[in-house]
């Protein structure tokens, strides 16, 4: 038989918040129907914002009216029912179909009626205003926020929300754990499975913990999101790709941050690989200008074998450039890698070379140094007997500061002089020895070594790497240049001189990696491709055709 229902809701899913609403709503609605000699058949609730259509329990109770099962409907105020244009619609064409009686509220009853039903078309419309004006507000304080440098939200892993002061500032358990993922990503011998790993079983990190949600160990997602997130370089970004600048504590430079997208392999987009190949992303076609990328392509015998192929992605451009297989590639590579050889010979000559070279360079540096120095305080003497002068009176006011404008210039540049250089005797000597080791050992290790080392060597000593007619051709890298310079004249007297040099006034970012430290390639799982045979068996993989 039709019958009478109550239906109550709340806007709120958490159980700490409007804990009384629904309870209370129930027991007035009770009342209401006993007034009224009314039975309630059920009782229905649910907490569930209204603002958007899909509520479970409200979507079954217009079924259920649609189907004559229900005739009216006690609820405290029709904003319960509805707070957008779909269910309102719903509710009011039930009203004017004669599907549903009647609606009783606190303070009103709306029947068919056409005076009722405009009357609770008006109510419906002032709630969905309401929602309306709401999120208008919410949207515009939002935007203020982070026009004033803000994120408006929860703050990323590392970061805490200031809840007094409406900031956003270091997560002291956190920052420094996560600061330590970027470094181990961006030195290049790990990729986020291993560092996942470490931060689990090791550091024993978690998330942080809320009222229904974190203290989990991070998943493999959530740190592929983390090391894509430009917040961290101090950029707030939109999902419209609308930027704003932060002003919240950084936690990497953004050439640090570039790098990373650059070792993931997509800029912003971070993923997971299949496969792993040492040359990918390195070189571009010399045809069309397209990357070159890779590809897995099975033989009839079961045997596996990788090529290196333009992606002919430039739009409007026909790229004709023929694959070369990754052996071929390899054995290219390391002919060019030649141009920088030293034979052991020679090294031995090179080293006791910088040995004299760097004691004589280094008395050389203390005499300018010390011979600077006195400069300096004579200079600083004249300003002092200029003082002197003018506390004697001997000197008027225009002669002692136009002196001593200019004494003070003298000094400004001689203590410059004094400190001037991007790197200290100490360090440039070092650098001088790592990258003369470098060059001696670059050949060789390419020829023997893993994905990660072969990728790292390419990426110190060369540039602009281009792949045409099955020719890689590229430039080598400054101070590279000079030591094959050296090698193809057999003038190596010049070599550690020029390489010093270079090394002492260069401005540019210059580092040499460690090659011992990268022998173990955890970029690659132990069942993908051959290191030395660019193939595999085919038990280990299956498919006729893969791609990078």
């Amino acid at each position: 038989m039709p019958s009478h229902i109550i239906y109550a809701r709340k806007s709120t899913e958490s159980e700490d918040r409007q804990i009384l609403s629904v309870d209370s709503q129930i027991d007035e609605l009770r009342s209401i129907a006993e007034r009224r000699g009314i039975r309630i058949a059920e009782v229905l609730s649910e907490a569930k914002s209204a603002k958007a259509p899909g509520r479970p329990v409200f979507d079954q109770l217009m079924r259920r009216i649609k189907k004559g099962e229900i005739r009216g409907v006690f609820c405290w105020k029709m904003d319960r029912l509805s707070r957008n244009h779909m269910d309102t619609g719903s509710i009011l064409q039930a009203l004017a179909d004669g599907k549903l009686d009647e609606i009783v509220t606190s303070d009103r009853t709306y029947t068919r009626d056409g005076n009722d039903r405009f009357m609770g078309n008006f109510e419906l419309g002032i709630a969905t205003k309401f929602i309306d004006d709401l999120r208008q507000n919410v949207r515009r304080g939002i935007r203020a926020k982070l026009k004033q440098g803000w994120l408006s939200g929860v703050a990323p892993l590392g970061y805490l929300n200031n809840r007094l002061e409406k900031t956003i500032e270091k997560d002291p358990d956190r920052f420094d754990h996560v600061r330590r993922m970027w470094e181990l990503l961006l030195s290049g011998t790990m990729r986020p499975k291993e560092i996942l790993q470490i931060a689990d079983e090791e550091w024993g990190f978690r998330t942080r913990k809320s009222k229904r949600q974190g203290g989990k160990a991070l998943s493999r997602s959530m740190i592929y999101r983390m090391f894509a997130n430009p917040f961290y370089m101090g950029v707030i970004q939109l999902r419209s790709g609308e930027t704003f600048s932060g002003l919240h504590p950084p936690m990497v430079t953004r050439e640090e941050f570039d790098r990373v997208q650059d070792i993931l392999g997509r800029p912003g987009r971070p993923r997971p690989k299949k496969h792993s190949f040492p040359f990918t992303g390195l070189i571009v076609c010399g045809l069309c200008g397209g990357s070159i990328t890779a590809e897995v392509h099975t033989k009839p015998s079961g045997l596996k074998y990788v090529y290196y192929r333009c992606s002919r992605q430039k739009a409007n451009v026909v790229c004709r450039e023929p694959a070369i297989s990754g052996p071929d590639l390899e054995r290219q590579m390391q002919g060019e890698l030649s141009r920088i050889g030293i034979p052991e010979k020679v090294y031995d000559w090179i080293k006791r070379q910088l040995e004299k070279e760097s004691t004589r360079e280094k008395a050389r540096r203390e005499e300018v140094r010390q011979s600077m120095q006195r400069s300096l305080e004579k200079v600083n003497q004249e300003v002092d007997n200029l003082l002197s002068l003018r506390l004697r009176e001997l000197v008027d006011d225009d002669v002692y500061i136009g002196r001593k404008r200019a004494l003070e210039d003298r000094r400004r540049a001689m203590e410059e002089k004094i400190g001037a250089g991007p790197r200290s005797s100490e360090e440039v000597d070092a650098l001088t020895k790592k990258t003369i080791e470098f060059a001696v050992r670059a050949g060789r290790v390419f020829a023997a070594g893993t994905k990660v080392q072969k990728r790292k060597i390419l990426d110190t000593v060369g540039l602009n790497y281009t792949l045409r007619g099955r020719k890689v051709r590229f430039s080598l890298a400054k101070p590279f240049s000079f030591v094959a310079e050296s090698a193809a004249s057999f003038n190596w007297y010049t070599t550690v001189d020029d390489v010093r040099t270079w090394i002492a006034n260069t401005s540019e970012y210059f580092v040499i990696p460690d090659l011992d430290e990268l022998t173990v390639d955890t970029s690659v799982p132990s069942n993908t491709i051959d290191d030395d045979l660019g193939r595999v068996p085919e038990s280990r993989t299956s498919g006729k055709r893969g791609k990078a």
